[in-house]
């Protein structure tokens, strides 16, 4: 068996994996694998000349259909020990991306994505009896196109540029302010019989800055919606709107993708609001009360090092009575924060005022 590892996929090569063989080495491993199944599981290619007539290839012919947009080949697919098991041809396609265009209201916080409507002549409609073109719920996608680097050298895109240039073609997008991935960020529209992969991005965009009439005609895309998560999983569950039908399983898998990191994005977000409510409260009370201060660093600190519990109240301790030399810190019995006894210098500060700044930060930020 000839080596396929890193071997472009070609007429004798249909792809790289052991178990993926061009009929012609079907026929030299096994000589009647084809002749002694069934004709009508066979793969033929039939060629319809332009004077009309029609030409079959005899089983275990090599063939293939290509363009630089992809490409069409026979193979067969093996048995564990390498004996020809069934055939049926590959399809690949050139590189390309599905992308996920979404935004934050920055109004209501409400996460939304963007939706085109595209018309896909290749699909028969089996929900309803019309011959005109289905049209499809959408997330951008598109093929990378080839660009010529500050050194004159021409190389096709990267995910993320191709993703950016879909998302600002198709989805209208005037600003992009994130580009995120997902781990293993490829996947297979499928696998059954496609060799390839698309790459799979995460683009945030200003939703105060999308050009939402966008349409372009010359591939069928019509109109963008910004819906919110919950309209695109109503979508999804309904089948078909008035953008079209929401059974295009390629764009359902990159949503399905982006719902799944949605969480972690949610967390990140939620963890920031709250260290920077947390520095605020912090703020706040260093500047009116630099005992409930250095109170609320040492819970803190006990917090996350409960072995070091002793020096770390040991040492508050020596700060408290270093900025409050004529008082003596105590804990108040039955609560956590230590408070400081009225002196001539801070009677005009009282234990309740400093027991409800700390009562407030740490309901916030411990829930209690």
């Amino acid at each position: 068996m000839p080596e396929q590892d890193n071997v472009k996929p070609d007429i004798y090569h249909p792809g790289q994996g052991k178990q993926l063989i061009s009929p012609s080495d079907a026929i030299a491993r096994k000589p009647d694998f084809f002749s002694s199944r069934p004709e009508d599981v066979n793969w033929k290619l039939r060629i319809r000349h332009l004077n009309g007539k029609i030409e079959e290839l005899p089983a275990g012919t090599d063939w293939e259909a290509i363009s630089r947009f992809g490409s069409v080949r026979s193979a067969v697919v093996t048995k564990p020990d390498g004996t020809p098991d069934f055939d049926r041809p590959r399809y690949d396609e050139a590189p390309n991306i599905n992308a996920v265009a979404w935004g934050q209201d920055k109004t209501t916080g409400e996460i939304k994505i963007g939706i085109i409507t595209q018309a896909r002549p290749h699909a028969d409609n089996v929900f309803e009896k019309t011959n005109e073109p289905m049209m499809f719920e959408s997330v951008p996608m598109g093929f990378m196109n080839k660009i010529v680097a500050k050194d004159d050298i021409t190389r096709l895109e990267n995910k993320g540029e191709a993703a950016t240039r879909e998302v600002m073609e198709e989805a209208g997008a005037q600003t992009v302010l994130d580009i995120t991935h997902p781990e293993f960020g490829s996947h297979y529209p499928n696998p059954t019989y496609t060799g390839t992969t698309s790459e799979v991005v995460f683009i945030k965009v200003d939703l105060d800055n999308v050009n939402k009439m966008k349409t372009d005609k010359s591939e069928l895309i019509y109109k963008v919606d910004y819906i919110p998560l919950k309209q695109v999983l109503a979508d999804i569950k309904a089948g078909k709107t008035e953008r079209g039908y929401a059974r295009m399983a390629t764009s359902n898998s990159v949503i399905l993708m982006f719902l799944s990191t949605l969480s972690a994005y949610q967390n990140a977000e939620r963890n920031e609001k709250i260290l920077t409510k947390q520095g605020e409260i912090r703020k706040t009370l260093k500047e009116k009360d630099k005992v409930a201060y250095a109170r609320r660093m040492e819970e803190e600190a006990i917090i996350t090092h409960p072995d070091r519990a002793k020096e770390i109240t040991s040492r508050t301790d020596k700060y408290v009575n270093k900025i409050h030399p004529e008082t003596k810190a105590e804990k108040k019995p039955g609560h956590e924060t230590a408070v400081v006894q009225p002196t001539p210098a801070t009677e005009k500060r009282t234990v309740q005022k400093t027991s409800n700044i700390v009562d407030r930060a740490r309901r916030f930020l411990f829930g209690k």
